[in-house]
């Protein structure tokens, strides 16, 4: 199945309101219609809150045969209608009503590998995700040092680490008014343990490039996972 992911930031000061309005609709009354659309439209809708070093951002990923034409659908129709209410908690310049789908990340790893039994077939399985912002004047080097490793030379090697830890990793990179920011998902039985494990294995020069575009000190104990606050199939 394929993956769309949108990562967001919730202005400072407006994370209750965010609550209020996002996850009270989502979550109380209606979510009973809500998980009925996604499953209507065959997507599986799971969205994650992240505490930043400042604010908040929420992680929202669609998976399903054809999520991107669910994104278009929802967009058409919460844009006009909400755009004031999302400027107010997420600022402006973030949702693109005359072009929604350039909002979107590009999906830029996938460590799945046909002949992986990493996940199978109706097994279940959880899932997590991570935002992690590329500091100013860094996008660079994560292409070149970071990504194109990942995928050239590397990748067997960096595929076989996930493999080993027991998910599936992929990872997408969406541009936004303050800059880049690469949003990773980790699916398996035990994706929290799988990302520590990949962590530990870090070769050393790795994570001092982790360090550098991210400023994420991979050598002292990690932030808390953001949480799962809505899944369309629970």
């Amino acid at each position: 199945m394929k993956m769309i992911a949108f990562a967001v930031p919730i202005l400072e000061g407006k994370l209750e309101d965010w609550k209020q309005m996002i996850l009270g609709n989502m979550l109380g009354e209606n979510k009973k219609a809500t998980d009925e659309s996604r499953e209507y439209a065959g997507v599986q809708e799971r969205s994650y809150l992240q505490k930043m070093s400042k604010g908040h951002v929420c992680i929202l990923t669609w998976e399903g045969n054809d999520p991107l034409s669910f994104w278009l659908d929802l967009m058409k129709i919460a844009l006009p209608e909400f755009t004031d209410h999302l400027a107010d908690l997420h600022g402006r310049g973030i949702f693109k009503e005359e072009n929604p789908e350039s909002m979107l990340a590009e999906m830029v790893y996938d460590s799945k590998d046909e002949q992986s039994e990493i996940l199978k077939k109706d097994e279940k399985t959880e899932m997590i995700a991570i935002a992690l912002p590329i500091l100013p004047g860094k996008i660079e080097v994560w292409k070149t040092k970071i990504l194109d490793k990942m995928l050239g030379e590397n990748k067997p090697d960096t595929d076989a680490v996930r493999h080993a830890a027991g998910v599936r990793e992929r990872s997408f990179l969406q541009e936004t008014p303050d800059g880049h920011m690469v949003i990773l998902t980790f699916e398996g039985k035990d994706p929290v343990t799988g990302y520590s494990q990949i962590i530990q294995k870090m070769p050393s020069e790795f994570a001092e490039l982790v360090m550098e575009v991210h400023g994420l000190d991979v050598n002292s104990p990690q932030p808390p996972m953001p949480e799962l606050v809505y899944n369309s199939h629970e």
